[in-house]
């Protein structure tokens, strides 16, 4: 068994450190050195054999360089987002101007829009049908109902009653749940996730999935090519495909030079027979279940469903799904015509999230400030990287000013340097303004979660950083009056305990000063 392990995890190595190497070959920061030698070596070269040209070259540069200047300026875009481009294309025209054209959108490919256009048509019925009793359910959350107002106008999804929600604080707990549901499946499995890493986690599901599949039960699996390069070989869902499990990569990688690799599948969505649904931060790998300890206690939560929400949940799967296998699936099958109702108070809004235009607005972003502008009491939030724009920013300020108690986890112990030191550059101003600020001691904090004023919840998949914010698909879920928004607030109240709280005397070091001025200026081309 040790062989057999190290082979695993040799092989991880290698494709670890492949994948490194296929990185670094596309990835912006190459492209943007070339350009810039690139720029260079025009100008010398004009300098030396082209001198009586210089003036043209110079004015024809500049030229572009104000056209490009002024399309940036006025894209419906955040402007802390146009500061970078700008200050590229006017101080280094042919570089700045050739990397905005090549990086600069956000916009998902032409193929993905036309898919995912046809796909919501055929899902638009569906959609309605779950939100027959939608003004029931706003009737019930009274002056908080803008709140999925807001999620229903912008991903098609809207609050749902009567149903069952059970909240998980740590991996381990879901994925005992998980197990138990899949073993109940008679009709299908749906399953979409970033990460699908073998171990002990994925290898127990995987079973399953086989033995169901061959049961007759449908299984669809949708996973993200570019969050499991490192841990699967490319052709995996080949051999899922031989197990009759209908598997599929999301946005498959190829070496070619484009921004619309950004878009991942960041969701995590799983729906047995559309009685059972779940979410959250948790993907199918060892570390979420504290199977690896590499960064302490793995720290993160979810959400089981039973009633009429697993249908939005089953909604959002399809929408990827097909993006994904490119064929629409007989829908009449999967969706549940009479779901059950529970006699439960509160309600639950599944929604997703994207990049543009497939997404105009930035939902994940908006549903946050939304909540922490309706906070009276407190506003708590979980994160495992703090990358916001001033618009969030100022929301968090706002309401720790006006008397609201806003507090925000992060991590103490991080997975990514760069990140942890552009997390940590955000302290002293929200500090200043009254935002207290935690580190989770014991490890790593994955979860995606909030709560606030004993009323209002929220656990997803979406982090506070800018490509979660702007390029991924994501997926969450609002809780309204729900019983066990009582279990997310005390455990907040159990991670503050074990967790450190940043005080006048945290200081940034002069490396990380230096660093943050970089990395702030140019954090969102990367």
């Amino acid at each position: 068994m040790r062989a057999k392990g190290d082979k695993i995890n040799n092989n991880k190595i290698v494709r670890g450190n492949l994948m490194k190497i296929l990185r670094l070959v596309f990835s912006k920061w190459l492209i943007s050195v070339l350009l810039l030698l690139a720029q260079v070596a025009a100008i010398v070269l004009v300098a030396i054999y082209l001198i009586e040209y210089l003036i043209w070259f110079q004015i024809v540069s500049v030229a572009i360089g104000v056209i490009v200047f002024f399309i940036c300026v006025n894209r419906r875009q955040n402007p802390e987002y146009k500061i970078p481009w700008l200050f590229l294309i006017l101080f280094l025209p042919i570089f700045g101007v050739l990397f905005y054209l090549m990086f600069s959108r956000v916009n998902t490919s032409r193929k993905m829009r036309k898919i995912y256009a046809k796909a919501y048509d055929e899902l638009l019925p569906y959609v309605n049908n779950i939100d027959k009793d939608i003004e029931k359910a706003y009737e019930y959350m009274g002056d908080r109902q803008g709140i999925d107002r807001y999620l229903k106008e912008n991903s098609g999804l809207g609050p749902q009653q009567n149903n069952e929600v059970k909240y998980y604080p740590v991996g381990e707990l879901m994925w005992k749940d998980m197990l138990e549901a899949l073993e109940s499946a008679k009709k299908f499995i749906l399953m979409e996730y970033f990460i699908v890493d073998p171990g002990h986690m994925w290898d127990s599901i995987h079973e399953i999935l086989a033995r169901k599949a061959k049961e007759g039960v449908r299984v669809h699996l949708v996973y993200d090519d570019l969050g499991t390069m490192t841990m699967l070989k490319s052709g995996y869902y080949k051999k899922l495909r031989k197990e009759g499990i209908d598997a599929h990569k999301f946005n498959p990688f190829t070496p070619i030079v484009s921004a619309v690799y950004n878009n991942r599948s960041h969701r995590k969505i799983m729906v047995v027979d559309g009685l059972i649904g779940f979410t959250g931060g948790i993907n199918l790998g060892d570390e979420y279940i504290n199977e690896n300890n590499r960064l302490g206690h793995w720290k993160d939560t979810g959400l089981r469903m039973r009633g009429t929400a697993v249908n939005s949940l089953t909604a959002l799967f399809f929408t990827d799904f097909i993006i994904a296998k490119r064929e629409i699936p007989e829908f009449d099958f999967y969706f549940n015509k009479k779901p059950e109702k529970f006699n439960t108070p509160g309600t639950i809004c599944p929604f997703g999230d994207g990049p543009r235009p497939l997404y105009y607005e930035q939902i994940g972003e908006e549903n946050f400030i939304n909540i922490v502008g309706q906070a009276k009491k407190y506003f708590y939030i979980s994160t495992p990287y703090l990358i916001i724009d001033h618009h969030f920013t100022q929301a968090l300020k706002n309401a720790a000013m006006r008397g609201v108690d806003v507090r925000v986890i992060t991590p103490h112990i991080p997975d990514k340097k760069i990140v942890f030191c552009l997390t940590r550059s955000s302290y002293k101003e929200l500090r200043k303004a009254g935002v207290k600020v935690y580190e989770y001691t014991p490890g790593f904090i994955h979860a995606k979660m909030l709560v606030s004023d004993d009323d209002m919840a929220f656990v997803g998949t979406i982090n506070m950083d800018f490509r979660s914010l702007t390029h991924h698909f994501e997926c969450g879920a609002v809780l309204y009056k729900n019983d066990c928004i009582k279990d997310i607030y005390n455990d907040f109240q159990h991670i503050f305990k074990v967790s450190q709280e940043i005080d006048n005397n945290f200081k940034l070091s002069f490396g990380a000063k230096v660093a943050k001025v970089l990395l702030e200026t140019f954090r969102t081309l990367f």
